[in-house]
């Protein structure tokens, strides 16, 4: 399974994933989905999440 791939994080990691690049867009970083102006900072988040295109990794350990 790819790493990029949704499916491949927990509901928790995706979570967090959205969320902190929620904040990094709200705070201006550049958008990487066309939307509608009247898109909120957590819509692009999800469709940038839907795209596959968030730009944020997670390290998992390694479980033994």
């Amino acid at each position: 399974m790819n790493k990029k791939d949704p499916k491949f994080y927990s509901r928790y990691e995706k979570t967090r994933i959205i969320s902190a690049r929620t904040l990094q867009i709200a705070e201006g970083s550049p958008v990487l989905v066309k939307h509608p102006k009247s898109a909120t900072p957590l819509e692009i988040a999800e469709a940038e999440w839907n795209a596959g295109l968030i730009p944020i990794d997670i390290k998992k350990k390694e479980q033994c």
